[in-house]
């Protein structure tokens, strides 16, 4: 199976939980994975944390975790003893119980930055079972919030409830923003925030006696 028939993109980040091990010491994360030149693929790690101290400190795998269940991702933040480990195939790195697909990774090489390393993997092995998994994106939920969010924002008569939808759309943005240099997909962001202030703008004016339209 392909990188790319898993979704990973060299343009949207997929969300994976990566578990990574040096010695006895093993620790899980979520992270965001970038595909890099078809065959390869890329994530940032930064300091502040477990894994980016096992890979400074000399790692040689990691495993992709490929799941869409909220609870493996909270677990791997919160609950990392509540995680079930077993046997990868051909890295040392355990894989996460439970979850969809695994991509099993040598790493193959550190770029230090001020906040985080680039790290480079080589994936060695592609397992889905089911061929229509694919790595969670946080662009679509987005997306299709930022939609939820217009359409009540077209029904609401109350002025601060139409301001909290405003702010939430704009959030929904920048995560998409955030996640995806796809132009397509920013550009559908942006259409939502500019169709939605123009609906508030639309919608905090009223006509008075007259016939003319003043802000309330």
């Amino acid at each position: 199976m392909k990188l790319e028939d898993l979704g990973f993109s060299e343009s949207t980040y997929g969300e994976v939980i990566l578990t990574v091990s040096l010695g006895d010491a093993v620790n899980s994360a979520p992270m965001g994975i970038l595909l890099h030149g078809g065959c390869r693929l890329r994530l940032k790690v930064y300091r502040t944390g477990k894994t980016y101290e096992l890979i400074v400190e000399g790692a040689e795998d990691c495993v992709l975790n490929v799941t869409s269940d909220p609870l493996l991702f909270y677990n791997a933040i919160f609950k990392k003893d509540e995680l079930s480990y077993c046997p990868a195939e051909l890295v040392s790195s355990p894989r996460i119980r439970g979850c969809d697909a695994y991509v099993e990774c040598f790493i193959r090489g550190l770029t230090h930055h001020e906040s985080y390393i680039s790290v480079l993997l080589e994936p060695v092995l592609v397992e889905a079972p089911d061929r229509t998994v694919r790595v969670y994106s946080r662009v679509g939920p987005a997306i299709i919030e930022a939609l939820i969010s217009y359409t009540r924002l077209s029904s609401s008569k109350e002025p601060r409830e139409r301001e909290r939808l405003m702010r939430k759309i704009r959030i929904f943005r920048e995560i998409v923003y955030h996640s995806s240099r796809n132009p397509a997909f920013r550009e559908v962001a942006d259409d939502v925030l500019r169709r939605s202030e123009r609906m508030l703008a639309s919608r905090n004016t009223s006509p008075d006696k007259k016939g003319y339209y003043v802000d309330v």
